[in-house]
């Protein structure tokens, strides 16, 4: 049973979903712990909204929940944005210099150790893996119930020991489905990354305004833009050849994005914000006309699914994006386009015109990823694989 990603509900079929969804979270109270394990990345910071969200579900249910967060020998500091004593966090144990051939051999050792004190087939707590897990660790699990595939789809192998042994796999996008689904067939399906929507996420006393030289018609993009993911080329090519329109970044970038930003500041048609919360930047997003999701194909993002698709939507900008696995979920749904005379063109149209239908697009979004709506479907399908 799925929940068609493009289908707003009935009354009827609304209280059907809370009916589903109570069920779901009976199945994950008698799962628990829902452990989650992410190896791979740190994802209980500041800047892991997204993946806090569904922990923040299960325990506002009441149901206990255990985050083992990415593996390194130091001590990483959590951000806990709220706290709960249903809600354990922790890392993976791993010991320092793992080049050396002898600790990389051990620490698998430990962290099975760990794990296993934890997941048995006796209390069957629901384990949950986010991104990835050493395979020589899941080879001594005694199961794993989903495997989420996030931003980097290549870390573990569709016909590996991960792959096989979960129940449910997860992909946030159509590219990364396609290409687990060779090997394992129906259990995998694609889900876009739950986003907590609650109008407190969206709150903003901030007041920005631009130079009153600064164009009116303004395009940007308001999030991280990393050089390996985020095509600068392209958008220097926007601000250059398009002296009319303001152009906008906000976010985190790496030393090659910062020397970019730098050089562009001589032109008088960009501007630069550094990273601030969400909720501090909606009177930025009202000034947009156009969210601009120039986007590069790169390895460690083609999982993904643009989350800043649905900010945008939420302030009512219409978007257009670059052809790439990341947006392969978006094909049909906003200009999806190659070329940079393409997308020049039609991003003048669009900004101009605000054609999408944003009401539209906003609520079938927020619903295909609400939080709820996302265990709705893990429980449903993890149940049946049980039987």
């Amino acid at each position: 049973m799925t929940i068609s990603l493009f289908k707003i509900p009935s009354f009827s079929e609304e209280q059907n979903l809370e009916n589903r969804l109570g069920k779901a979270l009976e199945y994950f109270q008698k799962r628990a712990p829902v452990i989650f394990v992410s190896q791979h990345y740190q994802y209980w910071d500041k800047h892991g909204f997204v993946q806090q969200s569904l922990a923040k579900e299960l325990v506002k249910a009441g149901i206990k929940v255990e985050w083992y967060d990415g593996c390194h020998w130091k001590r990483q500091s959590m951000t806990k944005t709220w706290d709960s004593p249903d809600l354990k966090l922790s890392q993976l144990p791993c010991l320092p210099l793992r080049r050396i051939p002898w600790v990389d051999s051990l620490n698998p050792w430990v962290q099975t150790r760990f794990l296993k004190k934890r997941v048995n087939f006796k209390n069957a707590p629901f384990l949950w893996v986010q991104s990835g897990l050493d395979e020589r660790v899941v080879n001594e699990l005694p199961y794993v119930d989903v495997f989420s595939v996030f931003d980097d789809p290549y870390l573990h192998s569709p016909s590996g020991v991960l792959s096989s042994k979960a129940k449910l796999i997860t992909t946030q996008n159509v590219f990364a489905q396609n290409l687990f689904e060779p090997e394992q067939g129906s259990k995998v399906i694609s889900l876009f990354p739950p986003v907590e929507m609650e109008p407190k996420c969206f709150e903003d006393d901030m007041n920005f305004e631009f130079s009153s030289s600064f164009p009116t018609k303004i395009m940007g993009y308001i999030g991280s833009f990393f050089s390996d993911g985020f095509d600068l080329v392209l958008f220097e090519n926007f601000i250059k050849t398009m002296p009319d329109w303001g152009f906008v970044l906000c976010g985190r970038t790496d030393s090659f994005g910062m020397r970019k930003v730098e050089y562009w500041s001589k032109y008088k048609n960009f501007f630069y914000v550094p990273w601030v919360p969400r909720n501090k930047v909606g009177s930025l997003w009202r000034k947009l006309n156009l969210n601009l999701m120039l986007y590069r194909p790169a390895p460690n993002s083609d999982g993904a699914f643009p989350v800043k698709f649905l900010e945008a939507l939420f302030y009512r900008v219409p978007s257009l994006t670059t052809s790439v696995p990341k947006t392969s979920s978006l094909e049909g749904v906003i200009p999806r386009l190659t070329f940079p005379d393409d997308l020049k063109t039609e991003a003048t149209k669009l900004a101009l015109s605000k054609e999408q239908p944003m009401d539209e697009l906003f609520r079938k979004f927020s619903f295909a990823m609400d939080p709820k709506i996302h265990l709705i479907q893990v429980a449903e399908f993890t149940q049946q694989r049980d039987h």
